[in-house]
């Protein structure tokens, strides 16, 4: 667990700092919705959720994938206009859905805004990354900003327990609760074109070492010569030329589909099309590709860190493998197609965890309980 290696004012509580007023609205920021990422898909459920019916909700992209320029000019936009709504938007609360590294410090001037017009920001941190980003990469001023803005977030939002406790670790005086990613179950009636699926492996994510998708292209070699007919999909931005290329060292390349970021229906056709999902990260917050393969039913191969273990009990909704163990991971990917019961046993299994702790619902009502503590009142419904 990392630590506070400061006891003074950049981590002291918001509640001790200014007092702030209640509050009548919500201002949340994030990156633009026609984009790629983990938070682009929590927003989008929240929209898909109705939050922003339920709630007085204006929402503020500061970023946007394109050019340097594209880029910047989306986040200066963006810092005007939440300048303009912190003066003209009922008493808002803001919310910053932020990762690390370039997110975090976009949104670290948003908080400042906040802080300075006397409004409270909850912090909602998502991703792998953070402890990394503020531990390695940050110098020492660095990390005192980052746990200044910590310690005067009204509320900071952790994705799982343990990612509460590295929070925690890195200021003890910031104010942190758990609300696990959620999504929307599929139709069970879309659930029918998995009894005709062929043997595929599915990745859903950026493709990068991190992610262990140079791992999963390995251990696909392994299991070739016995599974001739097998093949991967590597859905999402990033690598590709790489991962094309070391499938072709390793004599996979006709095996191994990398079709760049898939939209929704692209994502639906692929879950619906997978007999196995595999998620061989070295980090992660709560990923949502990961609930999403469970929504689907699929059996599903990951790794223990950061909330996967809060997702997957092993042998029981899913099988879980050391982070960078390839002979591990083809181990159980050979498993799984070796045992269709097994397979099918453990995606019914991953299916109800969703179900049951999951569901998007359940985080829309534990999200709407955040905002009516700060005085955020539902609208009355028609």
């Amino acid at each position: 667990m990392l630590h506070s290696t400061v006891g003074s004012a950049d981590c002291q509580p918001a509640a001790a700092r200014t007092p702030l007023t209640a509050c009548r609205s919500v201002l949340m920021v994030g990156t633009h919705l026609d984009g790629t990422g983990g938070i682009r898909a929590v927003v989008q459920g929240y929209v898909d959720g109705g939050l922003f019916e339920r709630f007085d909700c204006v929402y503020v992209a500061t970023h946007r994938e394109g050019s340097t320029w594209v880029k910047l000019i989306t986040a200066l936009k963006a810092w005007l206009r939440v300048a303009v709504l912190l003066r003209r938007q009922p008493a808002p609360l803001v919310h910053v859905q932020t990762a690390s590294r370039a997110s975090f410090w976009r949104k670290s001037a948003l908080c400042l805004m906040a802080r300075l017009a006397r409004r409270p920001y909850l912090l909602h941190v998502h991703g792998g990354d953070f402890a990394q980003f503020y531990a390695t990469e940050s110098g020492p001023i660095a990390r005192r900003f980052i746990r200044y803005l910590l310690a005067q977030a009204s509320l900071v939002i952790a994705l799982s327990e343990q990612w509460r406790e590295r929070l925690l670790g890195i200021c003890p005086a910031a104010t942190v609760e758990v609300l696990p990613n959620a999504v929307a179950l599929p139709d069970s009636r879309a659930l029918r074109r998995l009894q005709e699926r062929e043997p595929t492996l599915l990745f859903l994510g950026e493709l990068r070492r991190a992610k262990g998708t140079y791992d999963l292209v390995r251990a696909l070699a392994c299991i070739a010569e016995r599974f001739p007919q097998v093949k991967l999909v590597c859905g999402g931005v990033g690598a590709i030329a790489e991962v094309r290329q070391l499938a072709a060292e390793l004599g996979v390349s006709d095996r191994v589909i990398c079709p760049g970021w898939l939209d929704p229906e692209r994502k639906r056709v692929a879950l619906a099309g997978a007999s196995i999902f595999v998620l061989p990260s070295y980090a992660e917050g709560m990923p949502i590709a990961l609930l999403e393969a469970m929504s689907w039913g699929l059996a599903v191969i990951a790794t223990p860190v950061g909330g996967i273990p809060q997702l997957i009990t092993h042998e029981v909704n899913g099988l879980l493998v050391a982070p960078g163990d390839i002979a591990g991971v083809a181990a159980a990917v050979e498993r799984l197609l070796s045992d269709p019961a097994l397979r099918d046993r453990l995606g019914a299994a991953a299916r109800a965890t969703v179900a049951a702790h999951f569901s998007l619902e359940a985080a829309l009502e534990r999200l709407g309980a955040i905002y009516r503590r700060f005085g955020i009142e539902a609208r009355a419904k028609p």
